[in-house]
């Protein structure tokens, strides 16, 4: 797949033409046509000054008309990401570049910068969206998921039962997750941590964590799914901040990751949500209201929401 979709043909014309001028927008397309220039290609008179949206917007219509504008999209990844001055004469942070990125996380879509071609992002791609690097430090909005009772669990079922039980839950966790563009980052069989980065991350981690919530209802009372006597029983938090990317997830730490994790386990009971002040002040008023003030928690004040039903309590 090489077609950008015409959302993001407008975005990318506004990305070059908020970071380059009339020159250096000459040059990126001669890198491709060496007798490109935009002023010619407009159409405008030459008496006239051509405005950089102008050569932008010139600079996308005949690149995409070739087939070639994923090849301008990949000059410009490198530009920002690799601070590459060998293709205008400077390094150049392109503002808005990452969003264009995020964009097309959420169509479902990756970008390899090393080919230049867009591919359908796969369940096996690795968890980076197509554009995180080594090292730069992002804002992410975490989820920490846990199945309550698993050591008892264990005891109580053969293992062959439990393996079929929880991998059915994470054939669920992972679509989930998956609509509501997260990726999960660490999985160790009995819970981990799931990752929110494109779009509204706050919202759609929040969205993610009530739905498997509630689709955990479902999951229980289907005996081919859940072949146990008792329900699976669910802990989920949520807490958003700044975590630095690492490609090994087994090893990225953050004051984010371990605040959520605490939270999890120590401030969330089974069937229920808890988030953070942070992560609740960016919820829409009518998600707010599901959630009520617990206290603080870590010195961070905390919200819960309980999809609990009264068939669901047995003994911790």
């Amino acid at each position: 797949m090489s077609t950008i979709p015409e959302p993001l043909k407008i975005q990318i014309i506004s990305v070059v033409a908020q970071n380059l001028n009339i020159e250096e927008i000459d040059i990126l397309g001669r890198h491709l046509d060496p007798k490109f220039k935009a002023h010619l290609l407009s159409g405008e008179p030459f008496g006239i000054t051509l405005r950089p949206d102008q050569a932008a917007r010139t600079l996308v219509k005949h690149f995409d008309s070739r087939g070639l504008l994923t090849n301008i999209l990949s000059l410009l990844v490198h530009m920002h990401s690799y601070q590459d001055a060998s293709i205008i004469g400077r390094v150049a942070s392109l503002q808005g570049l990452d969003t264009v990125l995020q964009n097309l996380g959420t169509m479902g879509l990756k970008f390899d910068p090393m080919t230049g071609t867009l591919v359908e992002a796969r369940d096996d791609d690795s968890v980076n969206w197509g554009f995180l690097k080594e090292g730069e430090v992002y804002h992410f909005c975490h989820l920490s998921i846990d199945i309550a009772g698993n050591s008892q669990l264990q005891i109580k079922y053969p293992k062959s039962e439990i393996e079929v039980v929880y991998n059915n839950f994470y054939t669920m966790l992972k679509r989930i997750v998956k609509e509501h563009n997260g990726q999960v980052w660490n999985w160790a069989g009995d819970g981990g941590i799931v990752t929110f980065y494109l779009g509204d991350k706050v919202q759609d981690a929040v969205f993610c964590a009530l739905e498997l919530q509630l689709q955990l209802v479902l999951f229980n009372l289907s005996r081919s799914r859940n072949r146990f006597d008792e329900p699976l029983r669910l802990r989920i938090a949520a807490h958003d901040g700044l975590t630095v990317y690492k490609e090994n997830k087994g090893t990225i730490l953050s004051e984010a990751i371990n605040y959520v994790a605490h939270l999890e386990k120590g401030g969330t009971p089974v069937h229920s949500v808890s988030i953070s002040k942070s992560v609740y002040g960016n919820l829409q008023p009518r998600l707010q209201a599901i959630f009520k003030h617990m206290g603080v928690f870590e010195n961070i004040e905390y919200y819960n929401a309980s999809t609990m039903l009264d068939w669901m309590k047995v003994a911790e």
